[in-house]
């Protein structure tokens, strides 16, 4: 069994010199003398025959190699703390619990499914699954989940782009939008109770009455009974279209999409494990 010749030790102050921007700044934070870090660093050095830091005026900066290894050390120290919580978990005999938040506009079979396979394949894992509407408000107040798909994109969540989906605008086959012509559709909608199932669409298409609900069951039924407008993923209410309860509208509004994306949280433990069970075949 071959044995490292690096240390965790050495591999967290690394990252801690990067992080709070100096040998001084992480000898404070890991309750260290400077001399004690900057000894740690060369001796990593050293070991791995690898220059990681040059000086640019008096700030030690990481050259190509050192940046290529901070990202493998997080992968590392990462695992290495899932680990640890991992044993605590087993040491007081209590399940991983996974919280996964589903927007009701996502197509969710295929994940449902590998939830289904996770459930049955990991008995140290309790599932709490919800699926509802969230605004880009909700979101960013949601605290308490480990895996978030939504179709609202927020940059500062780093957000991994699921995929996209037309957007059909439709009513009840015998609405009096039906009767529009593509030229006066625009006109008529703002006149009609737009039934609210994303803001990305109520700002996109100002009406002068709205009708926001909670999941897309509400929406379909609202619709279906000709109380107004919405705009459904297609494949959501492909079936519907097919069996003639609701009918879509032709219109020229552009670029009505929905696009999905996958909000993490920061526990390693999850992320590795939603990736493996989840977004990766079996």
């Amino acid at each position: 069994m071959n044995k490292t010749k690096t240390t965790l030790d050495q591999w967290i102050t690394l990252q801690a010199v990067v992080d709070y921007g100096g040998f001084a700044q992480a000898a404070e934070v890991l309750h260290k003398t400077q001399s004690s870090i900057s000894y740690t660093i060369s001796k990593l050095e050293q070991i791995l025959d690898i220059e990681i830091f040059v000086v640019e005026k008096r700030r030690a900066v990481l050259t190509s190699q050192g940046e290529a290894l901070l990202a493998l050390s997080r992968e590392v120290t990462n695992k290495a703390i899932a680990l640890e919580i991992a044993a605590k978990l087993i040491n007081k005999k209590i399940n991983n619990k996974i919280k996964i938040v589903i927007d009701s506009l996502y197509r969710s079979d295929d994940l449902l499914n590998k939830i289904g396979s996770l459930i049955k394949s990991r008995k140290d894992y309790d599932i709490e699954l919800t699926k509802t509407l969230l605004n880009r408000e909700d979101i960013l107040s949601y605290k308490e989940f480990d895996l978030l798909i939504s179709h609202h994109y927020i940059g500062s969540l780093n957000p991994i782009f699921l995929g996209e989906i037309d957007a059909v605008l439709v009513t009840a086959p015998n609405h009096y939008l039906q009767q529009c012509t593509k030229d006066k559709i625009r006109h008529k909608l703002e006149k009609t109770p737009h039934i609210v199932l994303s803001t990305i669409f109520q700002d996109k298409m100002r009406s002068h009455q709205t009708v926001k609900v909670a999941n897309t069951e509400t929406a379909i039924k609202l619709t279906k009974n000709s109380v107004g407008y919405s705009w459904f993923p297609r494949n959501i209410i492909h079936e519907l279209i097919e069996e003639n309860i609701l009918k879509e509208i032709e219109n020229d509004i552009c670029n009505s999409k929905y696009q999905f994306y996958m909000y993490k949280n920061k526990n390693p433990i999850i992320n590795d494990m939603i990736i493996n069970y989840l977004f990766n075949d079996f």
